[in-house]
């Protein structure tokens, strides 16, 4: 047995038998988004560019669109705006199972147009975006799409089902993914390492880990020292190894809790994640709130 193996192995056994030390929790909303437009939240970030702005979107279903809100879940309606504020319009961009958001250190925002529910898409794509000067226009328009694919899915769909995203994050000048699984509750994080957008990029795969739930969505600090992954029933924290980008070697954290159908994570500072839900709910959590996973 592999070390990352046996160190998932005892992952697992000690979620299991540490049951009181990782007890379930239901978690209080601070506060809820005001607006009805913004009615699943899937996917949300902080800017990086500008003081409390935040940009989250709607689940499949909705416009090509991106609502910015404030902390509190307040759109953000430009200061000239007369009508109706619906968001800001992707021009050139389809909302096809849109699930997540991601922001790098460069004023750029990705969007996952890659949830794959029957694992049969072979048109899994990130829209990238500078990102929207929320003052200036109800509009923008996405750089390009980045096509990719991944190296061990081999039949769509295949017979076990694990090649769903609704995760993926910015970190180390890369975007990395973390998969849906229908088969077992397991997640796989891959590397994108092209973002060509003639061809279909081949992702790189790295490593597994036992997160004991479907992978919802997944966040990095602005340093890239570690992530958030949120799952359906409790979040995680895994602090990057010295020597790689394997994440999912690293320290792990955990907390459990139930907040209803939470679907989105982002850093708010290094200390603090805020969590959405598709109930229109937003949720502060600490790290210091996570137990190491031994």
């Amino acid at each position: 047995m592999s070390v990352m193996c046996m160190r998932n192995w005892f992952s697992a056994f000690s979620l299991c038998f540490a049951s009181s030390a990782f007890a379930q929790e239901d978690l209080t909303p601070y506060s809820k988004f005001n607006s009805p437009l913004i009615n699943e939240s899937s996917g949300i970030v902080k800017s990086r560019t500008y003081e409390n702005v935040y940009w989250t979107h709607n689940d499949s279903g909705d416009e090509a669109r991106l609502f910015p809100v404030n902390r509190s879940g307040e759109l953000l309606k430009p200061e000239w705006m007369r009508d109706e504020f619906k968001g800001i319009a992707i021009g050139n961009a389809v909302n096809i199972d849109w699930e997540e958001l991601a922001i790098d250190n460069h004023g750029n925002l990705y969007i996952g147009a890659f949830g794959n529910n029957g694992n049969a898409r072979r048109d899994l794509g990130v829209y990238l975006l500078r990102e929207p000067y929320r003052q200036a226009s109800s509009a923008a328009r996405a750089l390009k799409l980045i096509p990719f694919e991944y190296p061990d899915q081999k039949a769509f769909p295949p017979e076990k089902k694990n090649f769903d995203c609704e995760a993926f994050f910015w970190a180390n000048g890369k975007l990395y993914f973390l998969t849906k699984h229908r088969s077992d509750t397991r997640t796989k994080l891959y590397r994108l390492d092209s973002e060509e957008s003639e061809k279909v990029n081949t992702l790189t795969y790295l490593s597994s880990y036992e997160t004991r739930d479907w992978v919802t969505a997944a966040d990095a600090t602005i340093d890239g020292s570690k992530i958030a992954v949120l799952t359906t029933e409790g979040a995680w924290i895994f602090q990057k190894p010295n020597d790689s980008d394997n994440y999912l070697a690293g320290k792990a954290l955990y907390k459990p809790f139930k907040a209803r159908q939470c679907e989105a994570i982002c850093w708010d500072d290094d200390q603090t994640l805020i969590i959405t839900n598709e109930q229109q709910d937003l949720f502060e959590l600490k790290e210091s709130e996570f137990q190491e996973v031994l």
